[in-house]
């Protein structure tokens, strides 16, 4: 894991995406001339996701012998996960059903269940699902507590995450059945991301298609949740590269993508990723798709955008966040997003450092974050 970031990482991932892209293994053969960049290689195919989709490729048997057999563990184990994932819907749709609730599933676990992408493709960590209110929320995690051995991780106003309480990580940063797969039961799908507010919560609840206890998002609200969550992730630290070839699974099954009418302040976070998807995937999103996602966003941010390393694990470990306010769409998006990173949330404290604090315990973790912050911010601006 210390290789992150390193070039050589991101060099074998981009060969990875482009064996996809092109249905033949030979771009990633090419990478892993020997037997210390078939391990690099390896190393970042499990790191994108994309270990199971590259073990299908036609070609497959030109690739060394120990990149093909590792491929082909990540395929078996991801299908032998994909089992637990669908048995654990399976039984979630149970008890909400028994309890009279209804949940929207949200990312890998709309595509499964909608029948875009089989579970045994689709790496994921946890299933997301969406409530219509917060009275069902609470009903659901009872459920969930009371049958299935979970119990709640940390509780933010975005969602309440719950993780097993036998939780443990058999096998890092590869695929593995017995890995963490936590629930989360989301409040909301409203994102933060550079100084706009990305809400896709009243599409994805209005535009439902019920099935039993289940509320499947349409096509369209499905497709701008996605875009929604890819811009946090791009503007951040990258998109995974299973996460960029969901957009080409829902291409490859109704042709390119058009790209939902999106409101004035979510074009800029929503081009900025639809642009790095179109980067690692040519052909994902219909012509001009992309040209009226970017109407009216600075091209100084567009220019930014596409001179960064569009894949997670291909960018610098530090100075993501004077990366992302150069993304920003204009000044007073740019001070947003500033003022929001300088200023944790309690919740965003609970989550990332401090999921077992409340009270005093929390108030005095959020002052060490900010206190973190603000001399970072000190120590930047004295380098300028």
């Amino acid at each position: 894991m210390r290789r992150l970031g390193e070039p050589e990482v991101a060099a074998a991932g981009l060969a990875a995406v482009a064996a996809l892209g092109d249905g033949s293994a030979a771009p990633l053969a090419a990478f892993a001339a020997d037997e210390a960049r078939a391990r690099t290689a390896a190393f970042a195919a499990s790191l994108q996701g994309l270990g199971p989709r590259l073990a299908a490729l036609p070609d497959v048997t030109v690739l060394p012998a120990e990149l093909r057999g590792h491929l082909a563990g990540e395929a078996a184990r991801c299908a032998a996960r994909g089992e637990r994932i669908t048995g654990l819907l399976a039984r979630l749709e149970e008890l909400l059903a028994s309890a009279g609730l209804r949940a929207v599933p949200l990312k890998g676990a709309a595509l499964v269940l909608g029948k875009e992408i089989p579970a045994g493709l689709r790496p994921m960590a946890d299933l997301d699902l969406l409530f219509a209110s917060e009275a069902d929320l609470r009903a659901a995690a009872a459920e969930i507590v009371g049958a299935l051995g979970y119990a709640p991780l940390w509780n933010t106003r975005r969602h309440l995450v719950l993780a097993e309480r036998e939780e443990r990580v058999p096998f890092p940063a590869c695929e593995h059945p017995g890995n963490p797969l936590r629930i989360e039961l989301h409040r909301s799908f409203r994102l933060e991301v550079l100084g706009s507010v990305l809400d896709a919560t009243d599409a994805l609840r209005r535009d439902a298609i019920r099935a039993g206890a289940w509320a499947l998002p349409s096509r369209t609200a499905l497709l701008r949740h996605l875009l929604f969550h890819a811009a946090e992730d791009f503007a951040a630290k990258g998109l995974r590269g299973v996460q960029a070839y969901d957009f080409v699974a829902l291409a490859r099954t109704s042709g390119p993508l058009a790209i939902p009418e999106l409101r004035r302040g979510e074009r800029g976070p929503v081009a900025l990723a639809a642009r790095a998807v179109e980067r690692l995937f040519p052909g994902t999103f219909e012509p001009g798709a992309l040209e009226r996602a970017a109407r009216g966003v600075s091209p100084r941010a567009l220019e930014r955008a596409a001179a960064l390393p569009a894949l997670r694990h291909s960018r610098p470990a530090r100075g993501w966040t004077a990366t992302a306010l150069g993304l920003a769409d204009g000044r007073l998006r740019a001070a947003r997003f500033l003022l929001r990173t300088l200023l944790p949330s309690l919740d965003e404290v609970r989550a990332n450092v401090a999921p077992d604090a409340s009270g005093t315990r929390l108030v005095a973790a959020w002052a060490g974050v900010l206190t973190r912050r603000l001399a970072s911010g000190a120590r930047r601006l004295a380098r300028q």
